[in-house]
């Protein structure tokens, strides 16, 4: 998003939600993943960078609060736009 709370033109942000559904199965599959393995996840530059910023900066305390959280969104299907991450969240 820009400034004025439009969207940057370039950024894909489908793939961007995309590879946000994929940090929410690394914290399901591999709660204390290192940052390589997240920086690796294909199209995780696509998150816009103070997302990744947050993710990346999270305590071990928090990163299961952010788990639990996405846990618990996908169990009363509810996701954050479009239904992407339903796919995801179901092995897609």
């Amino acid at each position: 998003m820009t400034a004025d709370g439009g969207q940057d033109a370039e950024t894909n942000w489908d793939e961007a939600r995309v590879a946000l559904g994929r940090v929410a199965e690394l914290f399901d599959n591999n709660i204390g993943f290192t940052l390589a393995e997240l920086q690796g996840l294909p199209n995780y530059q696509l998150i816009p960078a103070p997302v990744r910023q947050a993710i990346e900066g999270l305590s071990p305390q928090e990163r299961e609060l952010v788990r639990q959280t996405f846990t618990t969104l996908a169990q009363n299907h509810f996701y954050l736009e479009n239904n992407l991450g339903r796919g995801l969240r179901a092995g897609y």
